[in-house]
């Protein structure tokens, strides 16, 4: 089953991946109404705000963004997550470390440590991973 413009498939056949940009404009999508980032829980509405906010000045909201995205293919589209498992723990540890909105640089330390998880999740938003991207 492919992805329709308007609905995810709950775990259709065969679950593909959307990226965090499609999660956003299609709020009614979700089959969530809340989202744990890291060590907190934030509602649709904050988490659709974090994947719209500008990232270049606070790199904590790509990453949000990206998490957002694959947490939600997991959970709505029922896409394969054997690839991508362990960059959303370690996203989320990070997180509880340097929430949303904590102000972290591109060329600070703390995002070196992270660059790896963050581009593995966009990878896999992308369908360049485990599961292949759906078409609208």
């Amino acid at each position: 089953m492919l992805l329709t413009l308007g609905a995810v498939p709950a775990r259709a056949a065969t679950p593909c991946v959307a990226t965090a940009g499609y999660w956003a404009s299609h709020p009614d999508t979700w089959c969530v109404q809340t989202i744990q980032l890291g060590c907190l829980v934030y509602t649709e509405d904050q988490a659709i705000a974090f994947i719209q906010n500008p990232t270049s000045g606070d790199k904590t909201y790509s990453l949000a963004a990206q998490l957002i995205g694959a947490k939600l293919n997991l959970s709505c589209a029922g896409a394969n997550s054997n690839c991508v498992a362990l960059a959303i723990s370690n996203a989320d540890a990070w997180l509880c470390q340097h929430p949303v909105g904590s102000g972290v640089t591109s060329n600070s330390k703390a995002w070196k440590e992270i660059n790896a998880a963050y581009n593995t999740l966009t990878d896999y938003n992308e369908g360049r991973l485990c599961a292949p991207k759906c078409r609208s």
